[in-house]
């Protein structure tokens, strides 16, 4: 079994998470613990919305940040009814979600066409992709104690580093201020039952999620290969999460925020329809602390961040190779300063951070066969200045040292223009991405000789936001050189040079008779690979989602429904011929009614029309299913 093929098992539903406490709640961080934004009523369109903290690495309203950042709070996650956070994102404009199952397959996933390990996820600001993989998977990530996820749409390499070439993803997780419970039956035999409960400084969230995933797929053609129609078994999963979150104010301008977490998850690797593995299982468990403590004073925000995180996988397979187990652990100590002046605000800050990785495969050979470390440190500086009424520009710049592989600089500039009701904003930049553990040490695999990833980015955005509910349409571009991909014998490679440019528009309507409609458009028109000269994979040409909603109010119902169209992509997973182009169109809908003011009881069918498809070739995605829910939010 090669390397990819390997890990795409091993890591098939790998619940990642380290959550680790947010280094960018600017003067906000003062005694008393900062407000969120106020939540919106039911899902509406991903509107560019109230405070953010990831744009640029501080909290600031969001529209005087020159980055694109869309916001998903909390009663919108509870409205909609995510499982995870790759079911929260799906709806975005300009990410990418590839599932390979059911709850609890491997997600993949991207901003503006990067792939995985182009996009970075951040947990409370901190990234959280393990070393070997460069990414995590979303589609286990559990969302029990996430408060909000922000996604910010262009290259941010400068204030975050490595990875962040097509964007970041930073979920953010807080203290609960009440107590909660929810209890699902679905589907599939999936049963999950959550809790929270806190006062907005000390909170503790459980979750426990268990499926059977045995589900029907119909005949599956691809150009070189066709499956008949059959049950898809051994795709069970067994999770349990457990977070702890304190928040609190020490006096005199102190603050301090610390967690902890731990995450176990079973489950079955069924494998690809040409590739079954009946009888794989696959066992994660990952923990990790965090902690910040904060200073504000009149004109400055000082925090420093501990953060450690470890995961144990462990992947046995009797049929096919046996057992493999992969050990992950990352630590990062950072510090940060925000400065603010009338007409500046200047953010300076150093990351520092260590991962390390084994691998033992078994009777592949004796253990371990694989282990490696490499460390990161940074320096960086951000200036936002006012240079005349309803302008700003933005100037930054990063210098990493990442070893083994060297030095990297990543300049960045950006500018924002108000006129009235229009607002014009853009950026320019460079962005990277270091190899992973894998690229560079896999036993026969790998190649020590990679550099780093390197593109350029440029993004505009033309925003209206009083015409109706919001419009915005958004360009962007991004050329690179030294993509890392694998040749003929799997042997990664710096050879890709890649060109994508594409637009993002949302719409949205204002609230009629409380009806709330939603509308966002992705088209990725090149997607090109500059050495083959054919299109890149996993890039659909268009995306779209259509949603409209009516939420509480004064009345006892709410009610939704969201039409989610991914376009075709290409995908050669099955030997020569021409591509498999994968298009599908889903519908999902709500009902909810309150039985009183803190019992709802909750109707959901995803896939109302029964859309069968496989989004990646291979892997055939479960048909209509059906959710009952009674919570207390």
């Amino acid at each position: 079994m090669h390397r990819r093929l390997l890990l795409c098992c091993a890591l098939g539903a790998a619940c990642v998470f380290s959550n680790l406490v947010s280094t960018c709640h600017g003067a906000s961080a003062a005694a008393v613990p900062a407000a969120s934004p106020t939540p919106s009523p039911a899902p509406s369109a991903p509107a560019e919305i109230g405070h953010v903290t990831t744009s640029d690495r501080r909290f600031e309203p969001v529209d005087l940040t020159s980055r694109p950042t869309f916001v998903i709070d909390r009663a919108q996650l509870d409205a909609m009814g995510a499982q995870t956070v790759a079911d929260a994102l799906a709806t975005l404009p300009g990410v990418t979600i590839y599932r390979y199952g059911a709850y609890g397959a491997q997600t993949d996933y991207g901003v503006l066409g990067a792939t995985p390990e182009q996009t970075l996820v951040l947990l409370d600001g901190v990234p959280v992709a393990v070393g070997t993989t460069g990414s995590i998977d979303l589609g286990s990530f559990p969302l029990g104690s996430v408060s909000r996820i922000e996604v910010v749409e262009s290259g941010a390499s400068t204030l975050y580093g490595t990875s962040a070439v097509g964007g970041v993803i930073n979920i953010i997780t807080a203290p609960a201020r009440r107590t909660d419970v929810a209890l699902t039956e679905g589907s599939y035999g999936d049963r999950d039952a959550r809790v929270s409960l806190g006062d907005g400084r000390i909170g503790f969230s459980y979750e426990r999620h268990v499926a059977t995933n045995d589900y029907p797929y119909p005949a599956l053609n691809y150009p070189a290969m066709a499956f008949p129609a059959g049950v898809r078994y051994n795709d069970w999963v067994d999770q349990s999460d457990a977070r702890l979150n304190f928040n609190q104010g020490l006096g005199a301008g102190f603050a301090l925020r610390a967690s902890a977490g731990l995450d176990a998850i079973d489950l079955g690797v069924p494998g690809r329809l040409d590739f079954l593995s009946p009888n794989a299982v696959q066992r994660t468990q990952r923990d990790d602390a965090s902690l910040e403590l904060s200073h504000a004073s009149a004109h400055s925000t000082l925090s420093l961040t501990l953060a450690g995180s470890h995961q144990d996988l462990v992947y046995a397979d009797p049929d096919y190779g046996g057992e493999g187990d992969t050990y992950d652990g990352r630590s990062q100590v950072s510090l940060k300063d925000v400065i603010s002046s009338e007409r500046s605000t200047f953010v300076a800050g150093i990351d520092l951070s260590r991962e390390s990785a084994a691998l033992s495969l078994g009777p592949f050979g004796p253990p371990p066969n694989f282990g490696a470390s490499a460390s990161q440190s940074a320096a960086y500086v951000q200036d936002q200045l006012t240079v005349a009424p309803g302008a700003e520009a933005t100037f930054g710049l990063r210098g990493e040292n990442d070893a083994p592989h060297g030095s990297v600089l990543a300049p960045t500039f950006g500018g924002l223009f108000h006129a009235g009701v229009l607002r014009v904003a853009g950026n320019v930049g460079e962005s990277f991405r270091v190899p992973t553990l894998d690229d560079l040490y896999y036993p026969g695999d790998s190649n020590p000789k990679l550099v780093p990833e390197k593109a350029q980015n440029e993004d505009v955005t033309v925003s209206y936001p009083s015409l109706g509910g919001g419009v915005s349409l958004g360009w962007f571009g991004r050329s690179g050189s030294n993509f890392i991909i694998l040749d003929d014998n799997y042997i990664p490679q710096n050879v890709q040079r890649a060109s994508l440019a594409g637009f993002v528009g949302t719409a949205a309507s204002r609230p009629f008779d409380g009806f709330t409609a939603d509308l966002s458009v992705s088209d990725v028109y090149r997607a090109l690979d500059l050495v083959t000269q054919s299109r890149l994979p996993r890039n659909p040409v268009i995306q779209a989602s259509l949603g409209l909603t009516h939420p509480f109010g004064a009345g006892r119902v709410a009610f939704g429904a969201r039409a989610r169209i991914v376009g075709s992509d290409e995908d050669y997973a099955f030997g020569a011929g021409p591509p498999t182009y994968d298009a599908f169109t889903t519908v999902d809908a709500y009902l909810r009614y309150k039985l009183q003011r803190s019992a709802i009881l909750t109707f959901r069918a995803r896939n109302l029309g029964d859309e069968r498809y496989a989004a990646v070739a291979g892997y055939p995605a479960p048909g209509r299913t059906f959710w009952l829910e009674l919570s207390t939010r």
